[in-house]
């Protein structure tokens, strides 16, 4: 299949302020674009991405002040695609599953928050991904962080997730990601889905771009 190319980068101007109309109307049409080219899950890392630090894997500053990093425009992103039918959800290194959720209550309407799958580097997470690998399961092998192949080992657990709730297959063609390492972009482009690198600065108009990428 023909996948975003890997290497297209996003820097515009970011801000917290509500949307204007126009504004909510560049996150509907890039939606849109997502609807009319098949996409069925929007996956979406955490740090650098949906919030515009890096949170170091673990926080222990509280949600409040996590909560503040998030970025509009991801925030508008999330809730529009949920809204509109797409499955949602947050691939990330980071390891505090239950703290991303509580983010995400705190700056989106709570039905939505509750809808978005979350996959984080959880030990239970890191030892499944041991098992898989045909690791053993002794000290040496819990110490080490098994090869995720980028974000493939979080979004394949968020695809059994969505057949397990809605009995629903995605193909990876049905995929996209955004994500502000180039690495995991290329792995996801190698995978067959398509996907962004997502710069500091990425803001509304930043989807004007996604979009016109997305339906080349």
């Amino acid at each position: 299949m023909c996948c975003v190319n890997p290497c297209f980068k996003l820097s515009m101007a970011s801000g917290n302020a509500k949307p204007s109309k126009l504004m909510r109307a560049k996150v509907d049409s890039f939606v849109a674009a997502l609807l009319k080219k098949g996409i069925k899950l929007l996956a979406v890392d955490f740090d650098k991405t949906i919030i515009d630090i890096h949170s170091g894997g673990v926080w222990d500053e509280g949600v409040d002040k996590l909560a503040m990093h998030v970025r509009p425009c991801m925030r508008d992103l999330m809730e529009t695609a949920s809204n509109k039918g797409l499955f949602v959800a947050v691939v990330t290194y980071h390891r505090q599953n239950w703290l991303i959720k509580e983010v995400l209550q705190k700056v989106l309407p709570k039905k939505i928050a509750n809808k978005i799958y979350i996959q984080a580097n959880t030990i239970d997470f890191l030892l499944r991904q041991h098992s898989s690998s045909g690791n053993t399961d002794d000290g040496t092998a819990r110490s080490m962080l098994p090869d995720l192949n980028g974000k493939q080992a979080h979004i394949a657990s968020v695809l059994s997730d969505i057949y397990k709730d809605h009995g629903v297959t995605i193909k990876k063609e049905e995929i996209i990601l955004l994500d502000d390492d180039i690495n995991n972009v290329r792995i996801a482009s190698s995978f067959g889905h398509y996907a962004f690198q997502v710069q500091q600065n990425v803001d509304y108009s930043s989807f004007d771009s996604f979009e016109t990428m997305l339906l080349l």
